[in-house]
């Protein structure tokens, strides 16, 4: 069951409320019901849930098929389907001078393929990266930081594990208007990537990541936030000479990892230290936020951030 797809507007994505562990997000006119465990206050509009013509639960193994896009998604029997979506389902995501056009995607993990917490980074990835840069951007998913950067001129790197991640990435880039924007897509496990970059003796700009607590790479390459996050970043601080001439973006959704601890981290790559031996002065870090129609916040993750040498000196952080 599919809709014409209705034409994008400033509020095309919207987290429109949370609660007793659930979300409620407006993507493209449809809203959407799914698991946010995070999300234990009172709902603020409880009557608008029984509305949602999609909806994530979970349950029993096995698939259904559902029509968004040019082709019928396989998606487990966890995702209800109560309404028409549109065909092809994509959300508008206005930026500082670009808008972003993402597919929605709904996944077997319960995830949509959007991260709406990650849009100030976006916008902040647009406005300060420098025309000519060349950035690597790793875990970089469906997409949207990526387009971010290539959207502000610069030549962008793109690294998913996922197959299925990478084709979301280029139909995403080519319904922004990106498809011949200096974009390489590789489908590698980041840390093997990094390590062939660093034996080449390969030099970027500017890195962005958002790290997952743990995954697995194309050739079942396990990957944990723990363990391995500072060995990439020992490894980035090869590949991008200090200070950066663009951006550097840690991002992540860790239990454990704190902004402070982020700031830290992302300090390796940013190289330099002060007289109290401290790296990455400049930072500025805190929380990855979302406000719901009635102006509650909700925090996902945390990030820490750098802008490119020459830029304005960063002020101290507040949310956006």
């Amino acid at each position: 069951m599919s809709r014409p797809a209705e034409p994008p507007h400033p509020d095309d994505a919207v987290l429109m409320d949370f609660g007793r562990g659930r979300r409620l997000e407006r993507l493209a006119g449809v809203l959407v019901d799914r698991p946010l465990p995070q999300a234990r206050l009172p709902r603020r509009l409880p009557g608008l849930w029984a509305e949602s013509s999609l909806s994530y639960t979970g349950g029993p193994e096995g698939e259904s098929r559902i029509s968004a896009g040019e082709q019928a998604i396989s998606l487990p029997r966890g995702w209800r389907q109560f309404g028409p979506l549109p065909d092809p389902w994509r959300v508008a995501i206005p930026l500082h001078a670009t808008t972003l056009h993402l597919e929605v995607r709904p996944a077997t993990s319960g995830q949509t393929g959007l991260f709406l917490e990650q849009a100030p980074q976006w916008s902040w990835l647009e406005r300060v990266t420098p025309r000519g840069a060349r950035i690597l951007s790793l875990f970089a998913h469906s997409g949207a930081a990526t387009l971010a950067l290539a959207a502000a001129g610069a030549g962008v790197v793109h690294v998913d594990a996922s197959r299925q991640a990478i084709g979301l990435a280029r139909r995403n880039a080519e319904a922004s208007g990106l498809a011949t924007a200096p974009i390489r897509f590789v489908c590698e496990d980041a840390r093997v990537f990094v390590q062939r970059e660093r034996r080449r003796g390969s030099r970027y700009d500017g890195v962005v990541l958002d790290p997952p607590s743990w995954g697995h790479g194309p050739k079942g390459q396990a990957f944990s936030i723990d363990r391995d996050l500072p060995l990439l970043l020992a490894d980035l601080a090869e590949l991008v000479p200090a200070p950066a001439a663009g951006p550097l973006l840690l991002s992540c959704h860790s239990a454990g990892w704190t902004a402070s601890r982020l700031a830290e981290a992302l300090g390796v790559v940013a190289g330099g230290r002060d007289r109290a031996g401290r790296t990455g002065q400049g930072i500025s870090s805190g929380p990855l936020t979302c406000s719901d129609a009635s102006g509650r916040s909700l925090e996902f993750g945390v990030h820490a951030r750098l802008p490119p040498r020459g830029s304005d000196k960063p002020h101290h952080y507040q949310s956006p």
